[in-house]
Formats: C-alpha cells, sequence, structure tokens
C-alpha cells in the first residue's frame, strides 16, 4: 500500500505550493519536467544506437556465436498470421540455430488446424507433431512421462509442434524451455504466433548477448503490421518510440525493464535456474496468466544479469484494431507493471541508478499527467490552457524530429496526435488497472473467439470521457457568469475566453492542412492497410542470404 501511495504522497509535496499560487506554475512545472526527461531519454537512446552501430560495423561478417533455439508460442491464432509467422521462422538465416519449435496451447479438435498448417510450412524439412495429454510443468505427478517427452522431441532432427493441453501461454513456454535444456542449446529465441521474425532475427539478438557473459536477455524493435485503422496506425508510432527511444535509453544502462513477448532471447542456463518460479508466479492467491515478458525480464535482472536492446533486430506483429480492444491491452499491461513492482525494488542497488528514475517516471508522470490535465480543463485560464497545448504540441514535434532523422519516414507526423489517443485510452487504462489488480484473469481469449463487449471493458474509458467531456463544457460557462466590469476596465475573462475560441479555430484548420498533405502525398494510402502479409513485408528469403545487415532492405512497407 505505501507503494501505491507514494506517488500520490509525492504529487502533493511537489504540488502544494503551486496550487495555491496559481495553475501557471503547475502547467510550467509539469511541462519542464516533461521536456527535460525527453531530452536525457533521447541522449542514451541515441548513446546506445552510436554504440550497437560500433559493434555490428567491427563485427566479422562471418561471425557465428552462440547457439540459439527459436520457441513459438500460441492458442488458436488467426490462421493467415499463424502461416506467415511459420514461414519467417522457416526463413531464419543463422547457422547455430538448432530448434524451431511451436508449442500450442490447446489440444482439442479446434485446434488441429494449427498443427496442419505447422506441418504444411515445415513438412519438406521432416516436421513432427507431439500430442501430450499433461503438462510439463506438472513435473511432480508427471515425470517419467515428462522425461520421455522431453527426450523424443530434443533428438528429433526437424521443426517441432507440441500440442499439450491448454493451461495458459506460461505453461507453453515451459515446454519448450524444458526441451531446450535437454538438448544443451545456449539460448531461446522467444516470439508470439502472431508475428513475423526478421531472417537475421537470431543473429542479432545472439551477437547482443555475445556482448557480455553479464548480458542474460536481449529485446528487439518490435513493429506493426496491421495499421488499417487509426488505433493500430498510431500504436505503430508509438512502438517504435518505446523501443527505439524508451528501450534504447535503458539499453546504455543494460537496464531494459521488459523483453518484449514478441521478440527476445534469453541465457538457457539463466532461464534453467527460475523456470519452475517463473511458470508458479501466482498474485494474490491466483496464478498469473499475464505478464509472463516482465516477469521473466525481472527475474533476470534480480539476478544480477544486465537486459540490453538492438535496433538491428527486427520483428513485426499484431496490435488491436479496436479502441476498446486497445485499452483492455494496455489495462492488462498496466496491471503487470503494477504487479512488479515489489520485485523490482528488490533489486534497483544492483544496477544503474537510470532503473530507479525510469521506475519513478513510470509512476509518478501518469498522476502528473492526470493531475495537470484535470486542473487545467476545469480551473485553468485560456492562457495556461494555451501554454499546456503548446508545450505538448512542442515536445511530439521534438520526438518527430527525431524519428525522421533516424528513419526517413514522414508518418511519424502524426506523433502529435498520438496524445489524444493516450489521453482518451491510456489513462483510463492506467487507473482502472491500479483499482483492479484483484483481478488476475487474461481479459482477452484466443483471437478467434474474442469477445469485447463485457461490461467492464467500457467502464474505464466511458468514465474518463464523462469526467473530460463535463470539464471542457465547465470551465467556459465561467467565462459567462463574471460580475460586470467597472468603468474603464478591461475584462480578464473576455481574452482568456477569445485565446480559447481561437486556439480551437486554429487547431482545426492545421489539422485539416495537416491531413490534406499526408493524403497528397500518399503517406497514408501506403500504411493504412488492414494486414501486411509477410511476403509484402520481406523480399524473398533467399535474396537476405548475402546482403549486408547494415544495407539490407527490410523494416520497411515495401508495396
Amino acid at each position: 500500500m505505501g507503494i501505491f501511495l507514494l506517488p500520490c504522497i509525492v504529487l502533493k509535496a511537489c504540488f502544494h505550493i503551486q496550487v495555491s499560487a496559481g495553475a501557471w506554475q503547475t502547467s510550467v512545472m509539469y511541462n519542464m519536467l516533461m521536456a527535460l526527461d525527453f531530452m536525457a531519454v533521447i541522449t542514451f537512446s541515441a548513446l546506445n544506437r552510436r554504440r550497437v552501430n560500433s559493434r555490428v560495423k567491427k563485427r566479422d561478417p562471418h561471425w557465428v556465436g552462440i547457439s540459439t533455439g527459436i520457441l513459438a508460442v500460441g492458442y488458436r491464432e488467426d490462421p493467415i498470421l499463424l502461416e506467415g509467422c511459420l514461414k519467417s521462422l522457416k526463413a531464419v538465416r543463422y547457422q547455430r540455430n538448432h530448434r524451431v519449435m511451436l508449442v500450442v496451447d490447446g489440444n482439442d479438435a479446434q485446434d488441429e488446424y494449427m498443427a496442419q498448417i505447422f506441418m504444411k510450412v515445415f513438412e519438406d524439412q521432416g516436421a513432427t507433431i507431439f500430442r501430450p495429454d499433461f503438462l510439463t510443468m506438472d513435473r511432480q505427478a508427471n515425470e517419467k512421462y515428462r522425461q520421455d517427452l522431453v527426450c523424443k522431441i530434443a533428438y528429433h532432427p526437424g521443426p517441432v509442434c507440441v500440442m499439450q493441453p491448454h493451461s495458459g501461454k506460461r505453461s507453453a513456454m515451459y515446454t519448450g524451455f524444458a526441451v531446450l535444456l535437454q538438448q544443451g542449446i545456449e539460448s531461446v529465441v522467444v516470439t508470439d504466433s502472431d508475428t513475423y521474425l526478421d531472417p537475421h532475427v537470431c543473429r542479432e539478438l545472439a551477437f547482443a548477448l555475445a556482448e557480455s557473459p553479464i548480458v542474460g536477455a536481449a529485446t528487439g524493435d518490435v513493429r506493426i503490421y496491421n495499421t488499417g485503422t487509426w488505433v493500430s496506425f498510431l500504436s505503430s508510432l508509438r512502438y517504435w518510440f518505446a523501443f527505439n527511444l524508451e528501450r534504447g535509453a535503458q539499453s546504455y544502462h543494460s537496464v531494459v525493464n521488459c523483453v518484449s513477448g514478441p521478440l527476445g532471447i534469453y541465457r538457457m542456463s539463466i532461464v534453467s535456474e527460475m523456470m519452475d518460479n517463473w511458470v508458479r508466479q501466482s498474485f494474490l492467491g491466483t496464478l498469473c496468466t499475464y505478464g509472463d515478458d516482465l516477469h521473466l525480464t525481472n527475474l533476470v535482472l534480480r539476478e544480477g544479469f544486465k537486459v540490453t536492446f538492438s535496433h538491428y533486430a527486427i520483428c513485426y506483429t499484431d496490435t488491436p484494431i479496436r479502441f476498446i480492444a486497445w485499452v483492455n491491452q494496455q489495462t492488462r499491461w498496466s496491471k503487470s507493471f503494477f504487479r512488479e513492482i515489489p520485485i523490482q525494488l528488490g533489486f534497483l542497488n544492483m544496477h544503474s541508478p537510470w532503473m530507479t528514475y525510469a521506475l519513478l517516471h513510470q509512476l509518478v508522470y501518469p498522476m502528473m499527467m492526470i493531475y495537470n490535465l484535470v486542473n487545467c480543463i476545469y480551473f485553468g485560464t485560456g492562457s495556461q490552457i494555451s501554454w499546456w497545448l503548446v508545450s505538448i504540441v512542442f515536445v511530439g514535434m521534438l520526438k518527430t524530429a527525431y524519428a525522421v532523422r533516424v528513419t526517413g519516414d514522414k508518418k511519424f507526423f502524426f506523433t502529435v496526435i498520438y496524445g489524444y489517443l493516450y489521453i482518451l485510452g491510456y489513462v483510463p487504462a492506467k487507473i482502472f488497472a491500479a483499482l483492479t489488480l484483484y483481478d488476475n484473469s487474461w481479459g482477452t481469449s484466443a483471437r478467434l473467439i474474442r469477445n469485447f463487449t463485457q461490461l467492464q471493458n467500457y467502464i474505464a474509458p466511458v468514465t474518463w470521457g464523462l469526467i473530460l467531456f463535463f470539464g471542457i463544457f465547465h470551465n467556459p460557462s465561467r467565462y459567462t457568469q463574471h460580475a460586470p466590469l467597472a468603468e474603464g476596465q478591461s475584462s480578464s475573462t473576455s481574452s482568456d475566453a477569445l485565446v480559447i475560441y481561437s486556439l480551437c479555430v486554429f487547431a482545426l484548420a492545421y489539422l485539416a492542412v495537416f491531413f490534406w498533405f499526408f493524403f497528397r502525398t500518399g503517406i497514408l494510402a501506403r500504411d493504412f492497410k488492414r494486414d501486411f502479409t509477410y511476403e509484402e513485408l520481406y523480399e524473398s528469403a533467399e535474396s537476405h542470404e548475402n546482403v549486408n545487415v547494415g544495407n539490407r532492405k527490410v523494416a520497411r512497407f515495401l508495396l
């Protein structure tokens, strides 16, 4: 309870003087902190990018490092996405990748199509399907059967698909870990069944892991291929900043706080020590069904190992295309974050101070933003609201400039618009997650049977929307309720109202010109598509065999 109350105490201490003095100081302080944080993040991420570029440039073209095995897990995945994922696994080019393995979290008749797709893709490589009627994580009850199954899979020469009883993602990953340990592979590359891997991803992740024996895990650049709605398109921009800026800055200090589920690599020697505790993690007496990637990363950091990020390791994954589904996803991720705080507090002293700062920032920044937003909407003057909006646009343009400079892609000019999605969706998700930590359910089901019509998924965004809506209409009403002015006295409220109305007109005109320009240049036409297939995202596998990693044409939407 003290952990969750700490941000509130800090906010009260920080803002007590400013609130009593006036709203201007609160707004100025908030925006200054936001700008300083961004400058620090961009500096460290740029230094990390420079360091990674230097290592890759000096690398022997024929470098072959630690052995890897690819582990993909899924549950009733979309057939098209699953086939694209398996094709990308088949196209991986790394000499020391000794295993391609798919674990299906389910062995009912409805799950059989996943095995058929697996055989279709890997049949020419001697693929085999195993169908155990037990879970390898239940070691005490099934130890003998578990050992037999693990040995059979480990010594099978070709790709393997395991269909086990439905028990969640962690249980499926545990089976893969057990097989790779039996086989003696040094590291495991984990991914999801809706993710397309770059053909060189194993080599780049292994190279990141080989930087030092104390590097225990690494992640790469996760991007989005289904950008057919505004929610998914803006999410794709957010993903780039989340990995290339935030995780890039953390990587400079070797403290990446989450190895993303769609793309990551772990040393098997570390996994072997913690996999039993990891798979049985519980919260409030219930087994945890989500947050597997965050918890596994924390266990690696807790052992004193470093976690890094490489922008050369690339994959594309799926993201929700509807607003409510996206809010539900953010709620689940926020619950994982809150749940892991006590664990992170136990090893902050073992790593760079940047890790402590990142944790405090993730805790305090949303609450500062909520306080400042509500204060502006309900009690702010026209000048304060203008300052708040302009400062947010200014920081957004700084991010845009950096992203365009690095990627050369003008689509990042839409970064400013993501702020609206953040305010309307991410903020209520964060609040709702903190209030419902007792609910340990997954929140979603299989892709083919998703149902986002539950009332609880609408509670947070609708309530938050009503709060903002009431404030937007409440604040201007104050300008019509001021007392009569003496002769010769000017009205400050009238000038504030004029500022607000002028700002609205300017914003509408700006957005109109903004969208006209990008529709005219064809940027939206290029990126606004329901799904990019694996073939559209990457060239043929043969074209990647002898191409320099620094110059190859990948990670762009090729039409």
